[in-house]
């Protein structure tokens, strides 16, 4: 079995959907540790969402896709699926598997995340309002708010924490479709 398909049935073993990994990672994505799959060595965990930003902003970095569910405490679980592909750099980092959280909902919000992540995924290699060394940000975040920003401007909005991952996807596939 290779390593995406241990991932894709990690993540369906646990009810959760499984996002598109582009062609180009598939054969790359490797199993790191438990619940821990990536195409690149990582120094951090996943978990540390504002170091993988970071990175991006201060470092030229190489493609790749992290997949990956960590976390701490009793309600401090996030499953992250981040990609940087290209003219995309998104950071989805959703709650799963806190003690105190409904599985199912959670569930079905990263599955609606995912969805929509897929589309984006997809309309980002071919859209002509994202130019050549350019990137379209997105971050998904239940824990650290979410926001999207158009290329050149990687920034926060002013109501960044106040929208869902769910909205920010929406709002970035909406205009990548414009």
């Amino acid at each position: 079995m290779t390593d995406i398909e241990k991932a894709r049935q990690l993540l369906q073993e646990a009810g959760l959907a499984f996002p598109t990994i582009p062609e180009v990672f598939a054969g790359r994505l490797k199993e790191h540790g438990k619940w821990l799959f990536s195409t690149r060595d990582m120094e951090m965990s996943p978990y540390n969402l504002q170091h993988y930003i970071r990175e991006v902003d201060t470092t030229h970095v190489e493609d790749y896709v992290i997949l990956s569910h960590s976390g701490h405490g009793v309600n401090s679980y996030a499953l992250q699926y981040y990609i940087v592909h290209g003219p995309l750099e998104m950071f989805l980092h959703l709650g799963w598997g806190g003690i105190y959280m409904d599985a199912e909902n959670a569930a079905t919000k990263i599955s609606n995340c995912f969805s929509l992540a897929d589309e984006i995924v997809t309309a980002a290699q071919t859209a002509e309002k994202l130019q050549t060394g350019t990137r379209l940000r997105i971050v998904g975040s239940d824990f650290y708010g979410s926001y999207w920003s158009e290329p050149g401007n990687k920034g926060r909005d002013k109501d960044a924490n106040s929208k869902s991952p769910a909205e920010i996807l929406t709002e970035a596939l909406n205009w990548l479709k414009e």
